[in-house]
Formats: structure tokens, C-alpha cells, sequence
């Protein structure tokens, strides 16, 4: 199985774990479930996703359970995201963990349409890749290979690089499997080379493992020792021990099938010492030894052979199990033959080989090496009927395993030979077509380019004329806008002498009559009237204008606006009187007008700062209250008369307005008016 190893270390390290902290662990979940039946909901649904990890793949907590309802809550609720990776942390736990794949596929079936549709591309992908895993170990090798196809097309709508890697590593392992060796090799280098460019050492390493083993199987050894070295070289200095030992122990079986007794004891040795370094080494430690035994007696090192074999001595006394026995018989025999034992060499060799034959799973590689073994053990004893026998057994066993590695390599190569006389086919399809492209390329480029320069042309030719156009508006409505001004200032004026002198002088003249003939009553209301014509005839012409000018005028304006109104008026002015012309100064003197009648009218202020200052590049007016404000913006889109009369105002001396607003922040007038020397 492909996590074998895996489980076994995880389990003796999760029983370590329960041992000493287990009443801790209790605790927390007691915690957990007390609050879970106190919530509901979102709420709940958190600390269910908690509790899950609190109790990950522990069986003795009930990691099973707390983990199916997690998943119905979050369905419940809608979090089909979270719903996913439970359910495929679920089917993880019975594939890799409990070693039930059927439930696994149950899970599956169970929840697959539910979530599809709705959950993150990664997670569909990851529960698809799982149960690829499922169907693999339940031995549908045709179905695992859909469902990693399937994996690998989540994998790139949800551009997920590692979980592409992985479904491609998994084939690839399935297509080793079942003799198709170019394709697993071709999907075993592709694994690696994602794994390399995420620089995810674990898995690029167990991509080039397993390519290695590969080559192996079908004596590619050169091969296998370079892909080995490259995996070897990646671990580099980490703690990836049990990885190493694997790498090393593999490099030992090839050397001893060349023969290279020197660097079979090397890696062996080398095996053994990595291993010794994991936290688990005794569970692989009698593999080491037997293969230290053979190589060491290989060797004429008979001392160092009994002293590993007293430790493979050990582990089988202690536990008797039928994986130590076969490893302690293999041991004996080949000890006992280079100790001059023939007779118990005998013994335990054709113990081991009755033990090999009756295997479920048995290797012919290993029978023929024990037939081998047989052999020269009868030879030297000079029993030649056995001898003949065992040899016999043995050639014909190694015929038959070089015929299949022959038939195996020429398929390879074959494959080899026919993937990459198709990929060069598309190759030379793809250079024509890219020439061919070029030229369509360059022939439309050119009419691209011709008929953008034609648009570009005709295009600045048209914006030209809208500029110019665009701006022949703006001066004649400009002009339109000053006139109209000019015009109202006249009319102003003319309305404003004739309420002084016709109608002004005969209300004086009926104040007179009513004073004269004791109508009090009547010589009220004429006054009234009187002082009233005269208000609305200097706000129609400022009188101040001429008989104070502009800078006293605008402060008699902010003086009187401090008296009649609650409003708290601040004044800095310098004197302007020689940089404006008459109409010029009507016109500043309006703009300071309107501008502080709108405070007056709409901005429900407390305060007013009006400061006209003269400097050497021109005169800055601040009109600033501390009022409601208003969104500028809003103002100019709602097209508002008074602004747009402000503006022109200022636009008619040279100057420019800017207004700073925002709703309970107030407002300031920001003009700046250039003085021509």
C-alpha cells in the first residue's frame, strides 16, 4: 500500500501522544461539547470545525462522528466550502488511517452532488482526489484513473499547482502498476518538475523515489541511481530521514543485483544509519539488517555479519511474527553457508523458500535468488541431483524474469520512441502554423497599423474641431453671461434712482403732509416706507461706492451684517481701492455681497472670516463660516444660479473661485485675483 509505512508511524506516535496527554485532550473536547449544546447555528458550526481538528483522525474520540455532523450542519447552513474539506478529510481518514476504502466511497456517493455545484473549486478537487485513492485500494485501478483526470481539472479552474501535481504523481504510480511504464514515466517527471517550481521538496522527492523504483523494476539502473542522487540531493540536510533511508536501501538492492558489493554495503550502511535517526527505526530496522547480514558475509566480514545478526536475533525472540521469521531464516541461512554450516544453510534456506512460495503476494526475483542461494549450498556439499534441481529452477526463473524485463524495456522504449515521435509531429505542426501565423500576423499588423493611422488622423481632426468649437461655446457663453451682468447692473441702477428720486421724494413729501397736519400714524408708515425704498435702492446700487469706495464700502457691508444679524463677523481687509476700475469695483464688490448673503440665507453659521489681502502676485479673498456646508459637487450638477454668478464675477476680473465644502464641516471661498502692474 502507498501510505503503509505512513500509518504505521502514525499510529505509534498518536498512541505516544494519547498516553500523555490524553486527560488534557479529554478536557478541552468536554469544553468544546458543553459549549456546542449551548450555541447554534454559525456559532456552532465553529466550534464543531474546532472540535474536528481538536480530535483529527483519533478514532478514540469519536473523530468519525463529531466529523459526519459537522458536515450536515455546515450543509445546513450553507457553508459548502467547509462541508468539502470535511468530507474530504473524512474519506482521507478511512482510506489512509482505518484502511476502509469502501466507506470512503460511501462518503463519497453520499455528498458529491450536494457539494459540486456549490463548494471552491480546490476542495471539490481534493474530495475527487481522495476518492481516486478510494477506488485504488479497492483495486478499480480503471475508475481511480478517471477520478484523478477528473482531480486534475478542478486542479486548473481553481489553478491549484500542488493538487495538479498530485493527481499527476498518482497516475502515475497507478500506470506503474499496470505495466504502462513510459506513461508512468512521463507523469512521474512532470509530478516532479511542479513539485520542484512550487519548492515542495516532500513531494518532488517522492515523485523522483518512485521514478527511480521504476527504472529498477525494469533494470534501468543508471537511470534509477540518477534520479536517486537528485532526490538524495534535495533532502539535503533535513530531518527527512525515513525518506533518505528508503532512497539509500533501494540504491543497496540495485548494486547488489550488478554486483557491486563495495557500494551495496555503502548504501546499506547508510540506510541503516538514517533509519536509526527516525522515531520509529525498529519497525524497518530488520530489513536493514538483513540486507547488512548479506553484505557484510559478501564481504568476508563474518564478525561484523554475526554481530547484526544477534540484533536481528533479538527482534524475532521478542516478537515472533511471520514477517520476522522470513527475515531471520533469509539471515541463518546465508550466515551459516559463509560460516561453513552447510547442513543448517540447507535447513533455514529451504525454510525461507517454502515461505516465499506460499506467499499471496510473492516475488520471482526473490524465489530465483533463493533457488540460487540452494544451489551453490548443494554444489559445495557435492550433492549434485539437488544441485541441478535448485539451478535449473533458478535459470528458468531468471529467464523468465529477463524475458519480461525485455518485453518490459521494449514496450518502454517502444512508448518512448512513439510519444516522442508524436510530441515532435506537433512539434514541426506547431512551427508551421506559427509560421504561417507570423506571416497572417504581419500582413494584418500592417493593415491594423494603416487603418489606425487613418482613425488617428481623422480622430485629431475631429477633436480639433470639437476644441475649437467646444471652446467658441464656452467665449460666447462667457461673453453672454459678462453681458447679461452688465445689463443687470444697469437696470439696477436705473430702478435704483428712480425709487431715490421719484419715489423716495414722494414719500418724503407724504411724510411731510402727515407730519404737518398731526397724522402720526400716517407719518410712520411713510417713514417706513421711506427707509425701506432706501434699503432696496442701495442694495440695488450701492451708494457707499462712490461716495467711500470699495474698501470702505465692503467694510460699512460686514459692519452692518455684524449689527442686524446674530452672526459673529471677523474683517481683515487691506485697501484695493487703486486695482479696480469702476465696474470692476462693482463687480468685487457684488461678488463680497452675494457671497456673504449666502452665509446669511443658508448656512445656519455662527461665525464669518472675510479677509482681502493684497500681495506682490495679486489680491487673495477667504470667505470662510463655520456652517452646515454642502457637497460642491451636488451644487455645480444641480446647476446653481448663485455659483454660477459668483464665478462669472470673478472670471470677469481675471481671477479664479475655488470652493471647499462638505456637509457639517462649512465652507470657504478661495479667490485669487492677478494684479497687472
Amino acid at each position: 500500500m502507498r501510505y503503509f509505512l505512513s500509518i504505521i508511524i502514525f499510529l505509534f506516535g498518536s498512541y505516544l501522544f494519547v498516553q500523555d496527554q490524553g486527560d488534557e485532550l479529554q478536557s478541552k473536547i468536554d469544553f468544546f461539547n458543553s459549549k456546542i449544546k449551548q450555541t447554534d447555528k454559525a456559532e456552532r458550526l465553529i466550534l464543531m470545525d474546532s472540535l474536528t481538528r481538536l480530535t483529527y483522525r483519533n478514532p478514540e474520540y469519536k473523530y468519525d462522528s463529531i466529523v459526519r455532523q459537522t458536515i450536515k450542519l455546515a450543509i445546513d447552513l450553507d457553508s459548502l466550502s467547509l462541508a468539502a474539506n470535511q468530507v474530504k478529510d473524512l474519506i482521507d481518514f478511512y482510506n489512509n488511517f482505518l484502511g476502509k476504502p469502501e466507506e470512503g466511497l460511501k462518503l463519497f456517493n453520499t455528498y458529491i452532488d450536494k457539494l459540486k455545484d456549490g463548494a471552491d473549486y480546490k476542495s471539490v478537487g481534493r474530495i475527487y482526489l481522495n476518492a481516486a485513492d478510494s477506488y485504488y485500494y479497492t483495486g478499480n485501478i480503471d475508475k481511480s484513473y478517471d477520478y484523478y483526470s477528473i482531480t486534475k481539472d478542478y486542479a486548473l479552474k481553481a489553478k491549484d499547482q500542488q493538487l495538479y501535481g498530485l493527481a499527476t504523481m498518482y497516475t502515475g504510480y497507478n500506470q506503474s502498476e499496470t505495466g504502462k511504464f513510459a506513461e508512468a514515466s512521463q507523469s512521474l517527471k512532470e509530478a516532479s518538475q511542479i513539485f520542484t517550481r512550487l519548492k515542495d521538496t516532500s513531494n518532488s522527492v517522492a515523485a523522483k523515489n518512485s521514478l527511480a523504483i521504476l527504472y529498477s523494476k525494469n533494470a534501468f539502473y543508471d537511470e534509477a541511481e540518477k534520479v536517486r542522487n537528485e532526490a538524495i540531493s534535495l533532502i539535503g540536510n533535513t530531518s527527512r530521514y525515513i525518506t533518505l533511508s528508503n532512497l539509500y536501501y533501494n540504491a543497496s538492492v540495485d548494486y547488489d543485483r550488478k554486483g557491486d558489493i563495495e557500494k551495496q554495503l555503502v548504501n546499506i550502511k547508510a540506510a541503516f544509519l538514517a533509519n536509526s535517526k527516525t522515531n520509529n527505526a525498529f519497525l524497518r530496522k530488520p530489513y536493514f539488517l538483513v540486507q547488512l547480514i548479506a553484505a557484510y558475509c559478501k564481504n568476508d566480514s563474518l564478525v561484523i555479519a554475526e554481530k547484526y545478526f544477534q540484533d536481528l536475533n533479538t527482534l524475532y525472540l521478542e516478537k515472533k511474527s511471520p514477517e520476522l521469521r522470513e527475515k531471520y531464516l533469509k539471515a541463518k541461512s546465508i550466515l551459516s553457508f559463509t560460516k561453513g554450516d552447510y547442513e543448517e544453510a540447507v535447513k533455514y534456506g529451504n525454510e525461507f523458500l517454502n515461505i516465499l512460495i506460499n506467499k499471496k503476494v510473492y516475488s520471482i526475483e526473490e524465489i530465483s535468488l533463493a533457488e540460487q542461494f540452494l544451489a551453490s549450498v548443494y554444489e559445495v556439499k557435492g550433492d549434485t541431483e539437488n544441485y541441478n534441481k535448485h539451478l535449473l529452477k533458478h535459470y528458468q526463473l531468471k529467464d523468465s524474469i529477463s524475458n519480461i524485463q525485455n518485453v518490459k524495456s521494449l514496450a518502454y522504449y517502444q512508448t518512448l520512441y512513439e510519444t516522442e515521435k508524436r510530441d515532435l509531429e506537433i512539434e514541426r505542426q506547431k512551427a508551421s502554423i506559427s509560421q504561417l501565423d507570423f506571416e497572417n500576423k504581419t500582413k494584418t499588423q500592417l493593415l491594423i497599423f494603416s487603418s489606425l493611422g487613418l482613425l488617428v488622423l481623422f480622430g485629431s481632426i475631429m477633436v480639433y474641431r470639437s476644441f475649437l468649437s467646444a471652446k467658441k461655446r464656452e467665449q460666447t457663453h462667457q461673453e453672454f453671461s459678462q453681458e447679461l451682468i452688465k445689463t443687470q447692473e444697469k437696470d439696477r441702477i436705473r430702478i435704483a434712482k428712480e425709487l431715490h428720486d421719484s419715489v423716495g421724494q414722494q414719500i418724503t413729501l407724504l411724510k411731510m403732509k402727515a407730519q404737518n397736519t398731526d397724522q402720526v400714524v400716517l407719518s410712520e408708515l411713510a417713514h417706513n416706507a421711506l427707509e425701506e425704498v432706501r434699503s432696496i435702492s442701495r442694495n440695488l446700487y450701492p451708494i457707499t461706492l462712490t461716495k467711500l469706495g470699495l474698501t470702505d464700502s465692503i467694510e460699512q457691508l460686514l459692519l452692518d451684517l455684524d449689527e442686524e444679524s446674530d452672526l459673529f463677523v471677523s474683517v481683515e481687509i487691506d485697501d484695493v481701492n487703486t486695482n479696480f476700475d469702476r465696474t470692476e469695483s462693482l463687480n468685487f464688490y457684488r461678488f463680497i455681497q452675494e457671497s456673504v448673503n449666502n452665509v446669511l440665507k443658508h448656512a445656519k453659521a455662527k461665525t464669518l472670516i472675510v479677509s482681502i489681502n493684497k500681495q506682490k502676485d495679486g489680491i487673495k479673498v477667504l470667505i470662510k463660516d463655520n456652517g452646515q456646508g454642502f457637497e460642491v459637487k451636488e451644487m455645480i450638477k444641480q446647476n446653481s444660479l448663485g455659483l454660477k454668478t459668483m464665478a462669472e464675477r470673478i472670471s470677469m476680473l481675471k481671477g479664479n473661485l475655488s470652493i471647499k465644502s462638505k456637509p457639517g464641516k462649512g465652507t470657504s471661498l478661495l479667490v485669487h485675483i492677478p494684479v497687472y502692474k
